[in-house]
């Protein structure tokens, strides 16, 4: 057995589990995790066996949604073949441009609510995409600013 086959792990995706962040993309230092925007769904690929010797994907992930699993054995559909899966996306509550997905937003409101809660203030910029919730924090930055100017 070739000692790269040897190392090997099988890439398990709890897709039930996944939220569609794409932190395991972002963290991934040999980019075999690909994601795509198309449509109403964010799409992933990424080979089922991984060669290599890290777990940044498993540990960027921030509902464990990723396993990886020793493979004993040299299956050929393992190590040639792809793994896919897919999120639904939502719209952005302004433009309607899809952005994220049910899942993350959820995510983000519970994590947040608490710090949004001592604020006194709900956190109204999620439901929108980035170029809203840049466009919506200048609107309140130059009414702010004229507020401040007329005293």
């Amino acid at each position: 057995m070739s000692p790269t086959l040897e190392r090997q792990r099988r890439l398990v995706i709890d897709v039930e589990k996944c939220c569609g962040c794409f932190a395991c993309a972002a963290a991934c230092h040999e980019k075999f995790i690909q994601f795509e925007d198309e449509g109403p769904v964010r799409l992933y690929s990424a080979p089922r066996t991984c060669g290599a010797l890290c777990d940044a994907c498993q540990r960027a992930c921030p509902v464990n949604a990723i396993d990886l699993q020793l493979e004993n054995g040299t299956d050929e559909r393992l190590t040639t073949s792809k793994l896919t899966w897919s999120v639904a996306l939502i719209p952005c509550r302004k433009c309607g441009q899809m952005y994220t997905t049910e899942k993350l937003r959820r995510l983000l409101v519970e994590k947040l609510q608490a710090t949004f809660e001592s604020l006194g203030q709900p956190p109204d910029w999620i439901p929108l995409c980035p170029r809203c919730r840049r466009d919506e924090e200048a609107y309140r930055l130059r009414a702010a600013t004229r507020t401040f100017q007329s005293f």
